[in-house]
């Protein structure tokens, strides 16, 4: 029998106003048209996404470069939480995004991470949180992450391995991404609208 997480995670499950974002709902430019569509306008703000996928270095991290940009143009944080590589952050300001605006956070676990996912979100200076995680993590944490995401006008993306996707997670949306030619290709595997429900992959240029 599955157990409560799992149930209350559930895609089917009508969860009343809580599940549909406001029509006035502030999001980050994506981009692309395409995805703009899909997500609504943008990549929500005040919600906690999850990209599943691999390897890294595929193109995932580039996929945001537009909300990174606008985010640091209107003079929020980023914070980048437990990243697999360094970011070399002189190369992203050719970008658009200041490298001033970047907070590059080390933990040496999940449990860490998500911790200071959390802290980040409560502070109103931070408009986008990049945190990578390795391994499975207890869905009370990602819930507490969930939550200060929502009471923020943060966009928090979590970036979490394939197998994850085996997880119930209360992340408002959940992204699988994969390469593809000169680019990814995104498929939604927990959301609001047509999108989750028609299980259609979208393709999407990245550089």
């Amino acid at each position: 029998m599955p157990g409560i997480d799992a149930l209350l995670d559930h895609p089917a499950l009508w969860r009343g106003r809580s599940a549909v974002p406001a029509a006035n709902a502030p999001v980050w430019p994506s981009g692309h048209p395409a995805l703009d569509r899909v997500l609504g306008g943008g990549w929500p703000r005040g919600q906690l996404i999850e990209l599943l996928g691999a390897p890294f270095g595929c193109g995932e991290t580039r996929l945001l470069v537009p909300m990174l940009a606008a985010c640091g143009r209107e003079g929020y944080w980023i914070a980048l939480l437990a990243p697999p590589a360094t970011p070399w952050l002189p190369g992203w300001q050719p970008l658009g995004i200041p490298p001033e605006r970047l907070l590059l956070i080390r933990t040496e676990h999940d449990r860490d991470t998500l911790w200071a996912g959390e802290q980040c979100l409560r502070d109103p200076a931070f408009g986008v949180l990049l945190a990578w995680l390795g391994g499975p993590v207890e869905t009370a944490l990602l819930r507490r992450l969930r939550l200060a995401a929502a009471e923020s006008q943060a966009c928090a993306i979590l970036y979490r391995p394939p197998r994850a996707a085996e997880q119930p997670s209360p992340a408002h949306q959940r992204l699988r991404w994969q390469p593809a030619t000169d680019g990814l290709e995104l498929n939604c595997l927990k959301g609001i609208g047509d999108w989750a429900r028609s299980g259609q992959a979208l393709h999407i240029p990245v550089p």
